[in-house]
């Protein structure tokens, strides 16, 4: 027991600098029409046999503003994101926990675990980075090609310190912390009456 308290502690003051020092995400969306998407983003999603309406955002955040095609297919709900030029930035869907290998699912959990004190999902999602030639066929296979980069992103409710945030951690595919950020929320988007 006190061995194991030990290792704990030790694998927390390790990973303790990465909750400090969690840099910060900020996302705003707006709703636009398909017509001033650029016509590359427009093509890549026409590619897509999608299960549901496209509906197209604005996102700005702290260092970027890009677009995004939001839908489903083959009952996931998907999000495509492009730069101002329509050029494929990445692609990220929603999955449910059980969809991760339990090794690396077990390991997620344990690294969360050194570092909140308590922690709850909000959201999981695969996110795939590649040409886009592979992810129109990794799309439409519901399956990654050899060629594309998969990341986890969780967004999680953590509380460290005493202190509950909201943050989103980027993992690999071996269950490896790639990043960490604190979401800052936007009074707007919780109206208090």
């Amino acid at each position: 027991m006190k061995t194991t308290s030990i290792i704990l502690s030790t694998v927390f003051l390790l990973l303790f600098p990465l909750v400090l020092k969690a840099q910060h995400k900020y996302e705003r969306e707006y709703r636009i029409k398909s017509e001033i998407i650029p016509q590359s983003a427009q093509e890549f999603i026409d590619s897509i046999d999608s299960d549901s309406k496209i509906k197209w955002y604005k996102e700005i955040s702290l260092n970027d503003i890009t677009i995004e095609a939001k839908f489903k297919h083959d009952k996931k709900k998907f999000s495509i994101e492009f730069d101002t030029l329509g050029i494929l930035q990445d692609v990220e869907f929603v999955i449910k926990k059980r969809e991760i290998n339990s090794a690396v699912y077990h390991k997620i959990e344990e690294k969360l675990d050194s570092l909140y004190q308590k922690w709850k999902f909000q959201k999981i999602q695969t996110h795939f980075e590649g040409k886009n030639k592979d992810m129109i066929t990794s799309i439409s296979k519901n399956e990654p090609t050899d060629s594309i980069t998969i990341l986890y992103e969780i967004v999680l409710k953590g509380k460290a310190l005493g202190n509950t945030q909201l943050y989103e951690i980027t993992f690999d595919v071996q269950g490896e912390i790639q990043d960490v950020l604190q979401i800052i929320q936007d009074k707007a988007d919780h109206l208090e009456y």
